[in-house]
C-alpha cells in the first residue's frame, strides 16, 4: 500500500482494540455559518442531511442517543471499540459548560472507548481546547477540523468564513495539547487546478496531520453550489481527473499522515452530480493503480 490507512491510526490511538467503529451522534450544535455568528446561508456546498446520518437527532438527549444506538453497535461488533463521533454541524459551537454536558455523558459512558469531533477551526477557543485536552487524559479525543482548500481565495468564494491562517493556528493549539488533530479537505471546487490540490496536499503535511479524509466535489439538492452548477457556472471533475489529483496529494501528503477516505457518497435522492463519487472501490483502484505506476 502506497499510504497509511485510517486504521492504522486508530491501532495507535486505540491500542487495546484490534477494531475501532464510529458511532455518529447528534450533538445538537448548530454551525456559525447557519445561526448568524458570522452568516445565515452556509457553506455553499453544504448540506448536512447529505452526510449525516443522525441529521434529524438534534433535539434527541445525548444520553437517549447513546442508550438507543451503543447495544445494537456492541452486538455487531462484540469486542470492537466504539469512537463516539460528534458529526453534524460544528460541534464546538457553543458555550463550554454546554459543551461540558454534551461530551462528559459520552466520555463516562463504560462502552466508549474515545470520542471524535467534528468541527471548524473558528470554534475552537482556548477554554475548550484547554477542556478536550484534560477530557483526552481519560480518553483519546480526535478533533476532526474542517479545512476544504488552503486557498484563501476559494475559502472566500464558498463562504467558509475562515482562512487558512485561523486553521493552521487552531490545530496548533489543538496539538500542543495532545489532541490527535485530523482534517477534511475538498477535491474539485469552482477554479481551483492541480497546483491549488498540491498546495493543500503540502499545507495537511506541513501540520503534521494524523489523518487527512479527501473528498471529491458533489453537488447535492439545497445548496447554493447546487444553483450555480445547474446555472452551467463551473464545471466538476472527470473521474479521472479526480483520482490523478488525489493520487499526487497522497504522495505529497506521505506516509505521517493518514489517509481515512477519498470517496464521498450521498444519498441518490439528493446526489445532483458527478454519478461516481460513490464508486468507493473503481475510485480505490484507479488511484491505488496510479500510485503503483508512479
Amino acid at each position: 500500500m502506497h499510504y497509511t490507512p485510517y486504521r492504522d491510526l486508530l491501532l495507535k490511538v486505540f491500542p487495546n482494540y484490534l477494531k475501532v467503529r464510529k458511532l455518529p451522534l447528534n450533538g445538537g450544535m448548530s454551525c456559525p455559518n447557519l445561526d448568524g455568528t458570522k452568516s445565515y446561508s452556509g457553506c455553499s456546498y453544504c448540506n448536512n442531511r447529505s452526510f449525516s446520518p443522525v441529521y434529524d437527532l438534534a433535539k434527541v438527549s445525548i444520553q437517549e442517543q447513546l442508550d438507543q444506538f451503543v447495544p445494537k453497535l456492541r452486538d455487531k461488533y462484540p469486542n470492537a471499540g466504539i469512537l463516539a463521533y460528534l458529526q453534524p454541524y460544528t460541534n464546538t459551537h457553543a458555550p463550554l459548560e454546554h459543551l461540558m454536558g454534551i461530551i462528559n455523558p459520552i466520555i463516562r459512558h463504560k462502552e466508549i472507548a474515545g470520542l471524535a469531533i467534528g468541527t471548524r477551526p473558528d470554534c475552537l477557543e482556548s477554554d475548550k481546547v484547554a477542556y478536550l485536552g484534560e477530557v483526552n487524559q481519560e480518553k483519546p479525543v480526535i478533533v476532526e477540523i474542517g479545512l476544504q482548500t488552503a486557498n484563501d481565495k476559494t475559502l472566500a468564494a464558498i463562504n467558509r468564513r475562515h482562512t487558512l491562517a485561523e486553521f493552521e493556528d487552531a490545530v496548533k493549539r489543538c496539538q500542543s495539547v495532545g489532541l490527535t488533530v485530523t482534517t477534511h479537505v475538498i477535491v474539485g471546487l469552482p477554479g481551483e487546478t492541480m497546483e491549488d490540490f498540491k498546495h493543500t496536499a503540502q499545507v495537511v503535511r506541513n501540520l503534521h496531520l494524523a489523518a487527512v479524509k479527501i473528498h471529491p466535489l458533489h453537488i447535492v439538492t439545497g445548496t447554493v453550489m447546487a444553483q450555480d452548477y445547474i446555472a452551467g457556472e463551473f464545471k466538476l471533475l472527470e473521474f479521472e481527473q479526480y483520482c490523478e489529483a488525489v493520487a499526487e496529494m497522497i504522495k505529497i501528503i506521505g506516509p505521517e499522515t493518514a489517509i481515512e477516505r477519498f470517496s464521498g457518497e450521498s444519498p441518490s435522492d439528493m446526489l445532483i452530480a458527478p454519478n461516481w463519487c460513490g464508486e468507493r472501490d473503481k475510485i480505490i483502484a484507479t488511484v491505488e493503480k496510479l500510485l503503483e505506476n508512479s
